[in-house]
């Protein structure tokens, strides 16, 4: 698997940067690490976020997970990420009686267009005898930025999925979409409407884009105790800029089998931000911990190299997991391997980059963490060795600062960065190497 970015990450690094790293190898101060910032809508939209009480809030034996969002654009030429507007989201949880909400009233996605009217909702309950999670998102309009061949509106697109589990009626999940309408106006004469797509079937707008009503999936599975639904409103590939921007996506889950603990966890390889606005151009076999863990059965994802830029390349990305719980405790892992990074076109060689994390929550409330990172070996341009200690806190002043092994307790557990690489050429941009993180909690 190959990644190139969208936008040139080290301009002028190869220079600069091979004979820096070569010759001034020693600890310097680093820039301040960069504060992450949770993106909801894109610069300019009004936005208003409710997190709630739905009613009394109730502890199951039923672990809740649900999330969605009004709009995502990805690909294509132009190097812009939606953030997924009006993003809501309910990470794993025992807690029926939870609301979060979310609400953009219009944003400018810049050189597509605008959206109005954008809502998400995520719930979890317990009603009578019916333990369920349910996920809503609205989009009231999306107006595809004009061009010479005219514009295009697309209306009223809506996507609900729910998730739930009966003594009656057993696991059950289901999932549906609706879209009001699609207009097109064109340069001369009067706005013309195009039929709605059936499932599966794709309307195109020659030369602006080409319009699919999103897909559903239920699976209620009773063998594994849990239930899924997932649904995409409307999928549109602007046919100008190659982006696909989908419409009104939701997802719910709900499962059983919760005994002392609660994951909360992934291991990312590589991910990179640039324009200080966590646009992200690279996220590489990001592998996420299952609310239940993973039964004790290690999980791994591999990718087989990375290029951000031509000038920081990854060769060998993978990540690995572990969890399991019982009625005592619950534990798991965390590892995020890189076999080699190239780092301004040979200056700067680092082999088996690892960083692990490891957390057990002992039914008595008790919590353990612990975070490690490591490198195999470290070797300049002229294939001298490097030692760990050089990297730490480097700076070279005008194009990179270097800083290793970023330990972070967080809520419930603990996070590693092995190594982040900030470019100081004015993009803003930053490179996280091997990301471990692990949270286990009581509900």
């Amino acid at each position: 698997m190959s990644l190139t970015s969208p936008v040139p990450l080290v301009a002028g690094l190869a220079t600069s940067a091979a004979l820096a790293l070569s010759l001034a190898l020693a600890p310097m101060s680093g820039a301040a690490e960069p504060t992450a910032r949770e993106g909801g809508a894109s610069a300019g939209a009004s936005v208003a976020t409710t997190p709630g009480v739905l009613e009394k809030r109730t502890r199951t034996p039923f672990v809740f997970k649900g999330n969605g969002y009004g709009t995502s654009v990805e690909g294509g030429e132009l190097p812009v990420d939606s953030s997924r507007l009006a993003l809501s989201s309910m990470a794993c949880t025992t807690i029926a009686g939870k609301k979060n909400r979310n609400f953009v009233e219009e944003s400018e996605i810049p050189g597509l267009g605008t959206v109005r009217g954008v809502f998400s909702r995520v719930v979890s309950k317990k009603k009578g005898g019916t333990t369920f999670q349910t996920s809503k998102h609205k989009v009231a309009e999306v107006m595809l930025a004009d061009s010479p061949l005219g514009s295009l509106s697309i209306s009223g697109v809506v996507s609900t999925t729910r998730a739930s589990f009966s003594a009656k009626d057993g696991w059950q999940a289901s999932a549906d979409t609706k879209i009001a309408g699609i207009t097109f106006t064109p340069p001369v004469g009067d706005p013309q409407t195009i039929p709605i797509p059936s499932p599966g079937q794709t309307v195109p707008v020659p030369g602006l884009a080409n319009i699919t009503l999103g897909r559903t999936i239920e699976k209620p599975e009773p063998a594994k105790k849990r239930s899924r639904a997932y649904a995409v409103g409307v999928v549109v590939e602007v046919v100008p800029t190659g982006t696909t921007i989908k419409l009104a996506r939701s997802m719910s889950k709900l499962e059983r089998g919760f005994k002392t603990g609660i994951f909360g966890g992934s291991a990312i390889p590589v991910k990179a931000k640039v324009l200080g606005e966590l646009v992200e151009v690279g996220r590489v076999v990001r592998q996420v911990m299952p609310c239940l863990g993973t039964d004790g059965e290690l999980e791994t994802s591999e990718a087989a190299d990375v290029n951000l830029g031509d000038q920081v390349v990854v060769q060998a990305a993978s990540a690995r997991q572990k969890g399991k719980q019982t009625n005592r405790r619950a534990v798991g892992t965390e590892v995020a391997r890189i076999a080699e990074l190239d780092l301004g076109g040979g200056a700067l060689v680092l082999d088996a980059i690892e960083s692990r994390v490891k957390v057990t929550r002992l039914k008595s409330g008790k919590l353990k963490r612990s975070a490690t990172f490591k490198v195999g070996s470290i070797t300049n341009g002229d294939g001298e060795p490097q030692s760990l200690e050089d990297l730490e806190d480097l700076e070279i002043p005008g194009v990179l600062s270097i800083k290793t092994g970023l330990r972070k307790k967080i809520k419930d557990g603990i996070r590693m960065i092995g190594l982040r690489i900030t470019l100081l050429d004015g993009t803003g941009a930053v490179i996280d190497l091997a990301t471990s993180k692990l949270s286990i909690a009581d509900r």
